[in-house]
């Protein structure tokens, strides 16, 4: 539903040229979970209201988060995402800009059409959040401390998951429930990002972040092991990296537990509703996931 409806309003751009059709819908031909409009939906049903009212709000989230993958990408010159080339990498960077900045009014505009004021300032806080995230990540070195990591997994990845809860529940009929759902969709997202950095020691180079939870765990334990050797003059000892990986490993996995718990003890209030039990699945995926 989400894809033919991201197809119907591709469709309606306006472009006569073939390219331009191309390039603004290249993004979404590398395929994707489509995580942000899903939650939007699962959001509006929750509060008893139809799928179908909030499909568009849903699409714009998704146009939201494609134009941010374009600008990541090209700030990280990546090659390569989900097995086909980058949007810059198969045109051009400044094909590529142009489309990201398209993808992002649109989405912005859709969501103006629903002349809900609610919906124009979360919109705006995520994309101010998203932005503030991006700009932190760029300008910071790999040594950081883990709440440090999780401030920018809040604003670059959770910005955009609870745009899309808060959004989906206005949609819905949503009252200050629009507040529980919102903080579900950032603990959502942050739970979401440290198992991307999870999944991505599993991945080339070519996809790997900057700051990632697992390999600052991982060098955070090197170099105490071995300022320890160090001061006992063990010098004769090898650190077992094998170990230490493990350990970085499991201490991101119980990273993201801690944050889908936090997730579902935000919408304990919605529990009268029965449909609220598919954002604790939603939640759960976000940690189980294996892509």
């Amino acid at each position: 539903m989400i894809n033919n409806r991201i197809d119907e309003l591709l469709a309606a751009t306006g472009f006569e040229q073939s390219e331009a059709n191309e390039l603004v819908k290249y993004t979404f031909r590398t395929g994707g979970k489509r995580l942000r409009p899903i939650l939007t939906l699962l959001a509006c049903e929750s509060m008893s209201g139809k799928s179908k009212q909030a499909l568009d709000a849903a699409v714009a989230m998704e146009f939201l988060h494609a134009a941010s993958l374009v600008f990541d990408d090209l700030i990280d010159r990546h090659r390569v995402r989900r097995n086909l080339h980058t949007t810059q990498h198969a045109f051009a960077d400044d094909k590529a800009i142009s489309a990201g900045r398209f993808l992002a009014s649109k989405g912005v505009q859709i969501l103006s059409e629903y002349k809900d004021q609610r919906i124009t300032k979360l919109v705006g806080w995520g994309l101010v959040d998203l932005s503030r995230g991006e700009i932190l990540d760029v300008t910071t070195e790999l040594a950081i401390d883990v709440e440090q990591y999780l401030a920018i997994a809040d604003l670059k990845t959770g910005s955009l998951f609870s745009a899309a809860a808060g959004i989906g529940g206005v949609l819905g009929g949503a009252g200050e429930e629009v507040n529980y759902l919102y903080n579900y969709g950032r603990a959502v997202g942050i739970a979401f990002q440290i198992k991307d950095d999870i999944l991505d020691r599993s991945s080339g180079p070519d996809r790997q972040e900057r700051v990632n939870l697992v390999v600052m765990h991982y060098l955070d334990e090197a170099t105490r092991k071995e300022r320890i050797s160090n001061l006992l003059e063990n010098r004769e000892g090898t650190l077992d990296m094998s170990v230490m990986y493990d350990r970085a490993m499991e201490f991101a996995v119980k990273k993201s537990r801690e944050h889908v718990e936090k997730a579902k003890q935000e919408i304990q209030v919605l529990r009268t509703r029965g449909k609220s039990r598919l954002l604790d699945d939603f939640a759960d995926y976000a940690l189980e996931r294996s892509y």
